[in-house]
């Protein structure tokens, strides 16, 4: 979408170069096998979520303000709702609740907030589809246009949940 690509190689082509639309990046080959990242993405999962991508990410933007460096946010699906919240204890606390369609069991999972959020912002539909095979597992982020709808599989995004002490 942004037009041609340059692509240069070193004289050793150990080091390849992209430049497009006014960006540029640079990568190094490294020793080693690629990660069999394939392998990663779940092939069944039984619970899924679906929310609004915009009111999620600026949720999880609000709610993760009040957390500490490092604090996840968890995300509690049940049928109907999201609720986010962050902060524990006598720490700061915040909570929000959002509208969500649930298939599957209810699911209370935890995110670092900047990841989760860098996944959010991926997205330009107007839904976000969350898959899980259990808590503690990685999310699986798809697209979605409607809320009851097909999710789209042209995009998939992984996220690592943080485990939460009584998983």
């Amino acid at each position: 979408g942004a037009g041609s690509i340059n692509i240069a190689l070193s004289d050793n082509s150990e080091l390849i170069g992209f430049e497009s639309g006014g960006r540029r990046t640079t990568s190094l080959l490294v020793d080693g096998d690629y990660p069999k990242i394939r392998s990663l993405f779940p092939e069944n999962t039984p619970i899924h979520a679906t929310v609004e991508t915009t009111a999620l990410a600026e949720a999880v933007r609000r709610v993760s303000l009040v957390a500490e460096r490092n604090t996840p946010v968890r995300l509690i699906f049940t049928d109907g709702q999201l609720t986010l919240d962050a902060g524990t204890g006598e720490d700061a606390q915040a909570s929000e609740n959002l509208e969500a369609a649930l298939s599957g069991d209810d699911i209370t999972v935890a995110f670092n907030p900047h990841y989760l959020s860098e996944g959010l912002n991926a997205f330009d539909s107007k839904y976000v589809r969350f898959s899980f095979t259990s808590a503690p597992k990685p999310a699986m982020l798809t697209a979605q246009d409607d809320l009851d709808g097909e999710n789209s599989d042209d995009y998939r995004y992984l996220v690592m949940p943080v485990r939460l002490p009584n998983q």
